[in-house]
C-alpha cells in the first residue's frame, strides 16, 4: 500500500524558534531560496523517512507555487532527507456554484483539504496510508485523523514523528 507525506513548510521545518535563534547569533535566516531549516525538525522528518523508506513526500505548501522543479532543486541543495515526488495541485473553488443555505461545513471549501483530495484521487486512486503535516487546520472533515498540526514556533517534533509513523504504518 502507498504511502504519503503531505508536507507544509512554513511551522513545520521553518520554524520561528530557529529564525530567532539565528538572528540571535546575528547570522543569515536565509539561503537563495527562502527560510533556512530547522534542523531539529529536518531530523524528525528523517526519523519519519527512516522509519516507513517508502513514504512518498508531496509538497501541499505554499513553496509550490515555485514549481516542482525548484522544490527538488531546493531539497537536493539543502541536503533534505528524503527526495520530493510531487507537489499537490491548485484548488479553486466556485463560490457562486455553493448554495449556503444548504452548505453545512465550511471546511469544505478549504483550498488544501481539497488539493489533497485531489491529489489521491490522481494518483492514489485505491486507498493508501497518508499523513499531512502542517500548522494550519485547513483540511476537510475526512482527512481528519490524517493531520498531525505543528506549533508553528517548534516546528515538526519527535512526538509528532512518531505519531505520523503509526499512521503511515497503520
Amino acid at each position: 500500500m502507498a504511502k504519503v507525506i503531505f508536507l507544509d513548510l512554513d511551522g513545520v521545518l521553518n520554524t520561528e524558534k530557529y529564525q530567532a535563534q539565528l538572528r540571535g547569533r546575528r547570522r543569515s535566516t536565509v539561503d537563495t531560496y527562502g527560510p533556512l531549516f530547522d534542523p531539529e525538525a529536518v531530523q524528525n522528518l528523517q526519523k519519519i523517512l527512516d522509519t516507513v523508506p517508502d513514504a512518498k513526500i508531496v509538497i501541499e505548501s505554499s513553496w509550490k507555487f515555485e514549481g516542482l522543479q525548484w522544490i527538488k532543486d531546493m531539497w537536493t541543495s539543502r541536503e533534505l532527507p528524503g527526495s520530493i515526488y510531487d507537489i499537490t495541485p491548485d484548488y479553486l473553488y466556485e463560490p457562486a456554484n455553493i448554495n449556503l443555505e444548504t452548505f453545512d461545513d465550511f471546511r469544505m471549501l478549504v483550498g488544501k483539504g481539497n488539493e489533497i483530495r485531489q491529489w489521491l484521487a490522481e494518483n492514489e486512486p485505491d486507498a493508501c496510508n497518508y499523513v499531512i503535516l502542517d500548522d494550519m487546520p485547513d483540511f476537510l472533515p475526512e482527512q481528519d485523523e490524517h493531520v498531525i498540526l505543528t506549533n508553528p514556533v517548534i516546528g515538526l517534533t519527535a512526538e509528532n514523528a512518531n505519531k505520523a509513523i503509526r499512521i503511515l504504518q497503520s
